[in-house]
């Protein structure tokens, strides 16, 4: 199975731990972020995994080249320019190929998601796109049918939502927590520059299937600022998640 890890970011939230560091070198529990994501990946059964990388590069290649993951192939996609989330995807397809899914894990992302799961369920739906998803507070919601399928999005300044479909039933209001897996044909015809994966998906959703699947049952944590990583630290000196 093929994954990707967004890792290509400044961290600017993450300061001042990343003034010399990159995001995904960032320590949680004594271990960095690019560790956690790679080794639950491993363990989930990924064994082609794509990582972007931008800021303090260097250093994410000399981390990758002192901690291989046995039976893992690493593929990193170097950029010059932040190419953002759509085109940091559509770059690295070009390294994993384009003939199976592709799940896609943000690095400053803690979860206890069942990733194999989440997988194979996307390969059992008819969905170009299945996004985690959970019912939280966020600057901005995804809205989906009763079905499970995007239909807009919705910020919290007016509430009103933005719908790219008609929607069948009521609508939730979701967000979402930064794992999806895509079929990489929503990705032809993009060029490669900056774009955001989201923008992408809410097109899509205009003629096709993007599913949310609901992760509301496991445990879930942004890290983007150290506020962030410290509460993480209590959760797992706590038993709450094990990395």
């Amino acid at each position: 199975m093929k994954a990707m890890i967004l890792a290509a970011g400044y961290g600017t939230r993450l300061h001042p731990l990343t003034l010399t560091l990159p995001k995904a070198l960032v320590p949680l529990a004594g271990k960095p972020l690019l560790g956690i994501a790679l080794d639950r990946l491993a363990a989930a059964g990924f064994d082609q995994i794509a990582v972007n990388v931008h800021h303090f590069s260097k250093q994410i290649r000399t981390w990758l080249e002192l901690h291989p993951l046995p039976g893992v192939q690493i593929h990193l996609s170097e950029e010059e320019e932040i190419l953002g989330t759509g085109g940091g995807i559509k770059r690295m397809i070009s390294l994993l190929g384009d003939d199976k899914p592709i799940l896609v894990h943000n690095v400053d992302v803690l979860s206890a998601l069942p990733l194999r799961s989440f997988y194979l369920s996307h390969t059992r739906g008819r969905a170009v796109a299945t996004l985690a998803v959970q019912a939280r507070s966020t600057k901005r919601y995804l809205v989906f049918d009763s079905r499970g399928d995007l239909c807009g999005r919705a910020g919290v300044e007016d509430g009103e939502a933005e719908l790219v479909r008609a929607p069948q039933g009521r609508l939730r209001y979701l967000a979402f927590n930064g794992i999806q897996v895509i079929e990489p044909a929503l990705f032809v015809g993009q060029a490669e520059k900056e774009f955001s994966s989201v923008n992408l998906y809410l097109e899509a959703a205009r003629e096709q299937s993007v599913r949310g699947w609901r992760m509301d049952a496991w445990y879930w944590r942004d890290l983007g600022k150290p506020v962030d990583l410290e509460a993480a630290e209590r959760e797992i000196a706590a038993g709450l998640i094990r990395i």
